[in-house]
């Protein structure tokens, strides 16, 4: 419903590709970067989706269509823990539009959907939580999303727990502790968090305009729990994608298309998010275990009922 008032279009996308979205682990060029499921298919090495982000991002490119979404898959050869699924559901959002209006509509899509749950499915959230967690998940949609940079997040964390740890800027030191350690210092209050190392992140995340070195990216951290949507505005010249590309020495083979889908003459600005559909049920609910929020979960080898 909310996809449908904004005007995105739904795409049903691959889940098998070449061309995976985090290639920086195939090369260890990235160190966030998360190594994908390999499958032969046709006698051709190919990859399960760790995102549609890309395939979603050449849609975008077609005269008329300007913002799409998909609901799909996604795979990523990680064990399970508290947070992390190898097999989750993805809702991927892809616009031509800036980072600020990115940000904005996915505060905007976050309160639609808990106001939704809310007000359809009450019975079933007081199966979960106590009625002063409801009125805590009631109140967040009155609440105006906090932004913190990156760097100045290290500082709120130093001047909090007096660890010199905190004194090295980087996503090696910013885990799932942080992130709901972020949320607890600022009121308890949903956060994002801006501008990441550009070394430290994904190829395609755009470059800071007043900083080459930061990312114009975004991580939003809920309350208790941490991230649940990744998002960032995307390399949009033809020329700065490729140069990225090489960077992190990705088959170039490979991301020939998604390179030359930008437009030479008029390239546009355009940017996207995704979260995680169990991520965001664990959060909301308060479980302890991401496992707990799907019916069949995939975790680690257990690949039957």
């Amino acid at each position: 419903t909310f996809m449908k008032d904004d005007g995105a279009i739904i795409f049903d996308l691959p889940i098998t590709t070449r061309m995976i979205s985090s290639p920086g682990a195939l090369k260890g060029t990235i160190p966030s970067d998360v190594h994908p499921f390999r499958i032969n298919m046709f006698s051709k090495e190919t990859f399960l989706t760790q995102s549609s982000q890309l395939y979603l991002e050449f849609a975008i490119t077609t005269p008329g269509i300007n913002r799409v979404y998909c609901f799909d898959k996604s795979f990523r050869m990680e064990k399970a823990d508290f947070r992390h699924l190898p097999e989750f559901t993805h809702v991927e959002y892809e616009a031509n539009i800036d980072f600020r209006e990115n940000l904005r509509i996915q505060e905007s899509y976050l309160k639609f959907v808990i106001n939704y749950i809310i007000q359809n499915s009450m019975d079933s959230v007081k199966l979960f939580l106590s009625d002063e967690d409801i009125e805590s998940l009631m109140s967040f949609l009155k609440l105006k999303i906090a932004t913190v940079k990156f760097h100045e997040a290290f500082k709120l964390l130093k001047k909090h727990t007096g660890n010199p740890k905190y004194d090295k800027v980087s996503i090696a030191n910013l885990g799932a502790y942080e992130e709901i350690l972020l949320t607890q210092i600022l009121g308890y209050v949903p956060v994002f968090v801006t501008h990441y190392m550009a070394d430290e992140v994904a190829f395609y995340h755009a470059l800071d305009n007043n900083n080459k070195n930061l990312a114009v990216n975004a991580d939003l951290m809920f309350p208790g729990y941490g991230e649940i949507i990744g998002s960032g505005e995307r390399v949009h010249t033809r020329e700065e994608t490729e140069s990225k590309a090489r960077r992190f020495e990705l088959d170039m083979e490979d991301y020939r298309a998604y390179i030359e889908s930008r437009d030479p003459l008029n390239p546009v600005v355009h940017s996207g998010w995704g979260m995680g559909v169990e991520r965001f049920i664990q959060a909301i609910l308060k479980l302890p275990f991401i496992w707990e929020a799907k019916a069949f979960p995939r975790v680690d080898n257990s690949n039957r009922p």
